[in-house]
């Protein structure tokens, strides 16, 4: 059921980042400058990881799971080495591509319905 939660934010997400790509971009810009933006940032992405790991072997695909549950792990732990100040700095660029998150938003979509694929197998 995790699995497919995530999935269906990712899909979520991609078509936001499709249809109205310069206000997600604004909203990066936004949220990064939450004072809670990294911590939010670290902790959502290790308990998600976490859950993945845990529940892996429960699903049709552990392998490909676990791989998932680790990469989030990973980059919880990236963006603990990386600090706050470089973390929201990136942020502020990664916002500037804005329209060009169409293309982002569709990759999202594609691998949010392939997670949601995984999930319900």
């Amino acid at each position: 059921m995790i699995v497919v939660i995530f999935g269906i934010g990712m899909v979520i997400f991609g078509l936001f980042m499709t249809i109205k790509p310069l206000k997600f971009s604004a909203g990066i810009t936004s949220f990064s400058e939450k004072p809670w933006f990294h911590l939010f940032e670290i902790f959502s992405r290790l308990v998600l990881g976490v859950l993945f790991l845990l529940i892996a072997d429960q699903t049709a695909y552990p392998n490909t799971i676990k791989i998932i549950g680790g990469v989030l792990c990973f980059v919880s732990l990236f963006l603990v080495i990386i600090g706050a100040k470089k973390h929201r700095a990136f942020a502020q660029r990664t916002s500037t591509i804005g329209k060009h998150f169409r293309i982002l938003g569709v990759f999202a979509i594609l691998c949010g319905i392939g997670v949601i694929y995984l999930g319900v197998s």
